[in-house]
Order: structure tokens, then C-alpha cells, then sequence
């Protein structure tokens, strides 16, 4: 019987420790909630090439690199250098010798401390590699030292002009240490540890590649906790889940989206000039390598196609307007690196002019079936690759496309999407021409650089090489009296505008959205959002507390508010006097249980 009347009392207490358990914990669920994170999501139609800065070339994988890396200097808002991973810089007299002081106590994403021989370690092997975007800015580089952990002595064997514009990711020697040279290719760096504001969580291809808040961040803490970068498949989904609100901003919205976003109070469109332009691009390498058509060696057909091409007109039908008739590679947003054609080197609209110059270059039409022939018979017949998933561009490609039948070159359209055409840009030339672009950095050497005969066979797209251009590339880079610089530089793009590998189409427009309904700081830097020299947007933008909008929806749902908060506190005071009688009648319980002689344990 005492056992029994035990293992009653063991019962009784377990059923009232369950149920006070219960009652706390559900008391705890009503009252409290745990925040969701601050997720910032935004859209785009181009997904990062890579994520390893040793094989990346894309706009949006750049776009990745800023917010996961840190550069030794960075830009501010006015596209002025300023301290990053380096604090201060000192330079020598003779202007060869550069110290840069690192800041301190900085850590990588997983922990391990950044010191100065990162910096080396990155530095040396990008020159070594010759790989990716960042390898021309560290040309001139002859040596690297590491006096102490926060200290880094760089040596060039001229001035270098663009020192301060490096904007070169720096990398963790402790995880890219055991990548031999000749992975650096192969090498997916599918987990980037870096030291910038986000943390890399998760790239799923094809979807959405998301960060997270680096709580550690040295510099300027994101008010974000997540950013997730969403892919679509075209402009106009992307566009549907920007107003629903799926999204709270898209990084590259069509033309024709302009206007009608443009008239949604909520969202607000950045269409500004930008340090980007689209080109034709012109297969002229002489390698017997080359899969091109060899005809377009020839600078007088390219000249013709120049002239033969209405790029307002381009620009009106196929862009909507959004954009300015390129001529030479750098934009005149970057004005004062920009050169303008004089009006005797300027190739204006005229196709009567297009199709003398293909006349007086031997170039005629002799079976009278619309395509003109070179004098051993080879047909003025090309191959153009376009991207698929670029509205804007395909419509151009056809516009060109009725253009060059004008006047008696024919052109064979084939869309593809971004990777293929990558795969027939680098795969030995396999292309005539095709539409694609570029952006620029704040110094005009990188992008130069891309049409250096160096670069063939990494950065070069058009395969073109001049000896006269090559070696004013190097001069350029070394000096440093701005206006001296801006006369190689000039000539650099003269004879690039003469020599036509590139025909600039158009200097391209920032046509970008973001919600204002529910973010404050959205900052326009050069008047875009995205894709500019910083990351203003991404560490700035925090949710939107006080809108217009938020009080409206507080003030006409006051009464249901005030109903739910009364209903709350009674839910919360009866839960409380529950809560007391199950405490109270358990201690009356123990204390009656000890009273008798019997303790707990005694029962147990």
C-alpha cells in the first residue's frame, strides 16, 4: 500500500512539474517572440560567373567580391580613395616606395587574424597567375615586404599612377595557400571567407546566392542582418515581384519597365548616366588560331560598319531611349578621362559614306544577290551572338542586323546565353562579332588594358593587338601629373576609335529600382544604386520604421490595435494567476508531504 500510495505522489509531483513546465513555456510563447532578421533581397537577371576573383569577369561577381572582400583602399561616395584594410599610406619622394599601415585587430570570417602577409600573399599570386580581372592593376609591382603584421612595403620600378585605385580583393593566405598555380583555374572557392561586411552563407545556382551580417566587421556594420541575391530568368518576372514586394529592389530593369515603375510612389528608378557602355565587338586576330572571319581584319570594313550603323536610332527602338551614342572606350561620366573624336575623326550616321568606303576597298556586289564579295570571291558574311536574355540587345542585333543589308554585308543572328558566348569568345576566337559590355573603373587603366595584346587570351575580347597602343599603356600607367596622363590616354582611345575593334553602340544608363516604402538610406552614388565604386547601399539602407504609409495603416487600425493589446494583458494576467495557484499549490503540497515525515527523496 505505501508503495502504491508512492508512486502516487511520484506521479502527482512529475504531472504538476510537467504542467507548470506547460504553463511557463507557453506563457513565454505569447509574450515574446524572437525578431526575424532584417533580410534585404534583391534582383537580377546575370548571376556571378564565379565567386574565385582568379577566374570571375562579370559585372555581378564583382558585385559579390565588394561585399565579401575588403580592398587595401576603397572609394567614398565622391569616387575619392580612402582607407580600408590600410588606415594610412605614406609614399616616398621618387614616388617608388609605398607604405601602407593596416588596421588592426580585423579578422577573417572564420576568425583567423588578417595581417600584412595576406596582402603579400594576394598581391604575389595574382601577378604570378596573370589571372583574372585584378592581375594589370598590380603591374609596376616589383617587390612586396612585410616589416611587421599591420605594415606593408610595396615597391614599383616606375611611379605608379593608379596605387591609390586598386580596388584588388584581398585574400586568406591561411585558405588559398594549399591552391597550387595551376588550380587557380579549376579552384570554385565555393565557401569565400573574407573580410568585408557580409559573410558568404550559401550560392545555389540558378537561384539566389545569400550573406549575412558580419557582426565582427571593423569598419561600418550593415543594418541588414541578410542580403539575398535573387535570379530570374527575364526583366519582367524580376519586375512583377518588385511590385508585389517580393523583392525590395532589381538591379537591372529593361527600358520599357522605366515609365511604368517610374509612375509607382513606392518604388523609385535611378536612370542615370553610367561609367558603362555597350560595344560591338569585332573579331581582329590575326592568329591562325582564329575561328573569325579573317575578312574583318580588314579597318575599312569595320569603319563601313561604323558608318553604317544608326545608333540614335538603335538606342530609340531597342533601348527606349535609355542612353547616349558611344564613340570612344571610356564614357564621359568619366569625364575628364573621356575623349572626344574631333569633328574630322567622328563617324556619324551615313550609310551612302558606308558603302563607298566598302567600293573604293574592293568590296562589291558582282552576283547582284545583296551581299558584297572581296576580290577573290569570299562573301562580306558574318556571324553575330547574342545574349538571349537581354531584351535590348537582341532587338539591337536585329536593328544592326537590317542596318549592314543596307548596305550589302550580311549577318547571321544566334542567341545564346551568357556562358556559351563566353565559351565562343575564349575557345580560340570562334565568333565574328556580338553585343556585350563593359563597365569601367575610376582609373582608365583597367579598361584599356582590356585591348592590350597582353590580355589576349585573358581579358581581350576582340583579339586586338597594336604595338603603338601597347607601349603608350605602359607609359600612361606611370604617370602621375593628371593632365600629361590625359593626353597618352586620349591617344589611347583615338586609335582605338580609328582602328574600330569595338564600335561603341551606346554609353548605357543605371536602369535600377528600389522600394522606398519600406527603406530609408538607399544613397545614388554617380546616380546608380548598385554596380557603383562602393558599397553606400548595401552597409546604409535599413528598414523603413516611420513611412507615411505605416502610419496611415497605424492610425486606421488603432481600435483593432488597442482591442488585441487589451486582450493581450488579460491573456497575460490570467496566464499569471495560473501560473501562481500551480506554484502555491505545489509548495502547500511539499510542505504537508514534510510535514508527515516524508520527503521527496524518501518517496522517490
Amino acid at each position: 500500500m505505501r508503495g502504491k500510495m508512492r508512486m502516487k505522489n511520484k506521479i502527482a509531483i512529475m504531472i504538476m512539474c510537467l504542467l507548470l513546465f506547460s504553463t511557463f513555456s507557453s506563457f513565454a510563447s505569447m509574450t515574446t517572440k524572437a525578431a526575424d532578421p532584417v533580410t534585404l533581397k534583391v534582383g537580377w537577371t546575370a548571376e556571378p560567373d564565379s565567386i574565385s576573383p582568379f577566374i570571375a569577369y562579370s559585372i555581378s561577381s564583382t558585385e559579390i567580391f565588394k561585399l565579401i572582400y575588403d580592398p587595401l583602399v576603397a572609394f567614398n561616395d565622391k569616387v575619392e580613395p580612402e582607407g580600408r584594410l590600410a588606415k594610412s599610406w605614406d609614399v616616398s619622394d621618387d614616388h617608388l616606395t609605398w607604405t601602407f599601415h593596416l588596421q588592426k585587430d580585423v579578422k577573417w570570417h572564420d576568425g583567423v587574424p588578417f595581417t600584412s602577409k595576406d596582402v603579400k600573399f594576394t598581391y604575389e599570386t595574382i601577378q604570378k597567375s596573370g589571372l583574372g580581372l585584378y592581375a594589370g592593376y598590380l603591374d609596376g609591382i616589383t617587390s612586396i615586404e612585410t616589416p611587421d603584421d599591420y605594415t606593408v612595403v610595396i615597391k614599383t620600378k616606375d611611379p605608379k599612377a593608379n596605387m591609390l585605385q586598386m580596388t584588388t580583393p584581398i585574400l586568406p593566405e591561411h585558405i588559398w595557400k594549399d591552391v597550387s598555380m595551376k588550380d587557380l583555374e579549376k579552384w570554385p572557392n565555393d565557401k569565400p571567407i573574407g573580410t568585408g561586411p557580409f559573410k558568404f552563407e550559401e550560392f545555389k545556382k540558378g537561384e539566389y546566392i545569400k550573406l549575412s551580417k558580419n557582426e565582427d566587421y571593423f569598419y561600418q556594420k550593415p543594418h541588414i542582418d541578410e542580403l539575398v541575391f535573387v535570379l530570374y530568368a527575364n526583366n519582367d518576372t524580376m519586375v512583377q515581384s518588385l511590385k508585389k514586394g517580393e523583392i525590395d529592389a532589381s538591379i537591372n530593369i529593361n527600358a520599357n519597365q522605366v515609365k511604368p515603375l517610374s509612375a509607382d510612389d513606392s518604388i523609385d528608378v535611378a536612370t542615370a548616366s553610367t561609367h558603362g557602355f555597350t560595344e560591338l565587338a569585332i573579331n581582329t586576330w590575326g592568329d591562325p588560331k582564329s575561328k573569325g572571319n579573317p575578312l574583318l581584319k580588314d579597318k575599312s570594313i569595320r569603319q563601313a560598319i561604323s558608318y553604317a550603323l544608326d545608333k540614335k536610332k538603335i538606342i530609340d527602338v531597342a533601348y527606349s531611349g535609355q542612353g547616349t551614342p558611344g564613340t570612344t572606350l571610356i564614357p564621359p561620366s568619366l569625364d575628364f578621362w573621356h575623349y572626344k573624336p574631333t569633328k574630322d575623326e567622328l563617324r556619324e550616321f551615313d550609310a551612302d559614306r558606308a558603302k563607298k568606303m566598302l567600293d573604293d576597298a574592293g568590296y562589291k556586289d558582282t552576283d547582284n544577290d545583296g551581299i558584297r564579295e572581296s576580290s577573290d570571291g569570299k562573301k562580306l558574311k558574318f556571324r553575330l551572338y547574342l545574349r538571349a536574355d537581354t531584351a535590348e540587345e537582341v532587338r539591337a542585333g536585329q536593328m544592326i542586323q537590317s542596318m549592314l543589308k543596307n548596305v550589302g554585308i550580311a549577318i547571321d543572328i544566334d542567341t545564346v546565353d551568357d556562358g556559351l558566348l563566353s565559351d565562343k569568345i575564349y575557345d580560340n576566337a570562334n565568333f565574328d562579332m556580338f553585343i556585350w559590355g563593359w563597365g569601367t573603373d575610376a582609373d582608365p587603366t583597367t579598361i584599356l588594358r582590356v585591348m592590350s595584346t597582353s590580355q589576349i587570351g585573358n581579358l581581350s575580347d576582340s583579339y586586338y593587338s597594336n604595338s603603338e597602343y601597347d607601349k603608350l599603356l605602359e607609359q600612361q600607367a606611370t604617370i602621375l601629373d593628371r593632365q600629361k596622363r590625359q593626353e597618352v590616354v586620349d591617344r589611347m582611345q583615338e586609335i582605338l576609335y580609328d582602328e574600330a575593334p569595338y564600335i561603341i553602340l551606346t554609353y548605357d544608363n543605371a536602369l535600377q529600382a528600389v522600394r522606398t516604402d519600406k527603406w530609408d538610406g538607399w544613397t545614388k552614388v554617380r546616380g546608380t544604386y548598385f554596380y557603383s565604386f562602393n558599397n553606400s547601399n548595401y552597409l546604409n539602407v535599413k528598414p523603413k520604421t516611420e513611412s507615411a504609409a505605416a502610419k496611415e495603416d497605424t492610425k486606421a487600425s488603432s481600435s483593432s490595435s488597442s482591442t488585441s493589446k487589451d486582450s493581450s494583458s488579460s491573456t497575460t494576467a490570467v496566464v499569471s494567476i495560473i501560473v501562481g495557484v500551480i506554484v502555491i499549490g505545489l509548495i502547500v503540497f511539499l510542505f504537508a508531504r514534510r510535514r508527515k515525515g516524508t520527503t521527496i527523496d524518501d518517496d522517490m
